[in-house]
């Protein structure tokens, strides 16, 4: 997996990942930044990207990151769903909510999509909340450390950090997606229902749909993932840890609980 910073995705630049002198706040993101990159994949022309917090990477988060990982065509084909370019990709889920896998195709097909996808995750070296409301600031479920090692997992090449700051909290929305749009070729953009960006979070789904149809980029809306009649979401699961309730914290994020940080 190549990890590169915001300023280099929006300049175009660092497409072999960071220096370790530039990120090193850990040693496993150390010793990904320095593997052999004979074994990355080189940065392929378009990418199919996903953006946000992700704290915790629980069910509904690894909807959305398996989506943009996902062996499907490339979106010029029939879409199985029989959905044309121009209409949203809708989710589908199984009876245990979680998001099944697209129909397998052809070798030919999983070549021209590994040629023609990136996975590319968009996320912060810490949770904006730190900055915006540190006293509110529930403390982070997982450390970026696992998160990247889940992002890895899931079959995400391309992670693009963003070092937050009060200065980054003043672009608006509509700048910070025209911006994930133009500086990289975005074949396919995936977001949750709920989802906004921007100075006073004054952006959501429907202008993000506005913004990427007329860039040419395919949108993909995740409805949330749902258990025991609630969605999955970091909150829920922050809860769950202050009662003691792991059995139900290891549940909403689909794997077991390991070396939670500290939490306040």
């Amino acid at each position: 997996m190549n990890v590169i910073s915001w300023e280099q995705y929006e300049s175009g630049t660092g497409d072999q990942g960071l220096g370790t002198r530039e990120y090193n706040s850990n040693n496993y993101i150390a010793s990904v930044l320095n593997s052999d990159s004979s074994n990355r994949n080189p940065l392929s022309p378009s990418l199919a990207l996903t953006v946000g917090v992700f704290d915790g990477i629980h069910l509904g988060h690894q909807s959305l990151i398996k989506h943009i990982c996902a062996p499907i065509p490339a979106l010029n084909s029939p879409s199985p769903a029989g959905l044309s370019k121009a209409s949203p990709l809708v989710p589908h889920t199984g009876d245990n909510n979680e998001a099944l896998a697209v129909p397998p195709h052809s070798s030919t097909s999983l070549d021209a999509m590994l040629k023609s996808w990136h996975p590319t995750v968009v996320t912060f070296t810490q949770n904006p909340l730190k900055i915006l409301n540190p006293e509110g600031f529930a403390g982070d479920i997982c450390t970026l450390e696992q998160k990247m090692r889940v992002f890895e997992e899931l079959g995400v090449q391309l992670t693009v950090l963003i070092d937050f700051s009060l200065e980054f909290s003043k672009i608006n929305g509509r700048d910070f997606i025209d911006l994930l749009l133009t500086s990289r070729p975005v074949k396919l953009i995936a977001f949750g229902r709920n989802f906004r960006c921007g100075h006073g979070l004054d952006t959501g789904v429907e202008e993000i749909r506005s913004l990427a149809a007329a860039r040419g980029t395919e949108t993909w809306v995740a409805e949330p993932v749902m258990d025991s009649g609630q969605p999955v979401s970091s909150s829920r699961i922050r809860q769950a840890l202050a009662a003691g309730r792991m059995d139900e914290a290891e549940r909403l994020l689909g794997r077991p609980l390991n070396n939670i940080p500290n939490r306040r």
